[in-house]
């Protein structure tokens, strides 16, 4: 089973925005956009979706969820 599969099957995960995902990953929402921007994700203004929520931790090598 893949990361992204026991990520999913584990948790259920809903959209979020990218403040939502900053808090949940303990980080302030300009430090979670500076990150983003260090790893090459470009995200969309609105709601990200749970398959794009699995690539952002993944990226960002957070494994908190797992």
């Amino acid at each position: 089973m893949s990361t992204n599969q026991s990520l999913q099957s584990n948790f259920s995960i809903q959209a979020r925005n990218k403040k939502q995902l900053a808090e949940e990953m303990g980080l302030s929402l300009r430090t979670f956009q500076r990150r983003l921007k260090e790893a090459d994700i470009q995200i969309p203004r609105g709601l990200i979706a749970p398959r794009q929520q699995l690539e952002i931790y993944h990226k960002l090598g957070w494994h908190e969820m797992a």
